[in-house]
């Protein structure tokens, strides 16, 4: 894609010329991935994004493009991969986390997604978008809970275990309520100290 020829200029160095070049390749790629986005032509955008990103593997609109159009394509495990890497690149961009966590929700990983979507409302309390962050949290809330007392009735050991100490049980199983979220369910399993047997009795 390089035109080398317009790089050779009588006063630049080796080092010089090696540096305009990787930069119009660059330059090039990002052309070429905007292009392709604009068209819709996901799967090739994809392959340049990726091209880009191995002579920049930093560059922000690579990634954020990269993550577009996996998504559009349904590569939904993939894409969430490319916003976990835009995220480690602009950590504070409260777009990316929200891509984030509503990308965590569509995989199925509740509780992470309502851990992301609670750092955007703490992060940003005021922001146009964090009203639609807390609804999330609710419905993460609500999700959690039905599979919670689905495996409470289920699963015996896990009950014991839930009544005696919420937080953790709910840790260990890969839940994660709110504050809120968690009252709640304490108020449908009721907390039990149970002083006299430290295991679960035999069933």
């Amino acid at each position: 894609m390089t035109n080398h020829s317009s790089l050779w200029d009588a006063g630049a160095n080796p080092l010089e010329r090696a540096q305009n070049n990787a930069q119009l390749e660059i330059s090039q790629w990002r052309e070429l991935a905007e292009t392709l986005m604009k068209s819709q032509s996901w799967r090739e955008c994809v392959g340049a994004c990726k091209s880009l990103l191995q002579l920049d593997p930093k560059h922000h609109f690579a990634q954020e493009t990269l993550a577009t159009a996996l998504l559009q394509l349904g590569e939904q495990s993939q894409a969430l991969e490319a916003v976990e890497r835009l995220l480690k690149l602009s950590p504070r961009d409260p777009l990316h986390r929200l891509r984030y966590a509503t990308l965590l929700q569509m995989e199925g990983r509740y509780g992470e997604s309502l851990r992301q979507f609670e750092r955007v409302v703490a992060m940003y309390p005021d922001a146009p978008f964090t009203p639609d962050a807390r609804d999330a949290i609710e419905t993460l809330d609500r999700l959690q809970t039905s599979q919670i007392l689905l495996m409470a009735s289920e699963n015996f050991d896990f009950r014991w275990k839930l009544e005696r100490d919420h937080r953790e049980t709910l840790h260990d199983a890969g839940f994660a309520l709110s504050e809120n979220g968690l009252d709640i369910l304490r108020q449908m399993v009721p907390p039990v100290e149970d002083d006299l047997e430290d295991t679960p009795p035999m069933h």
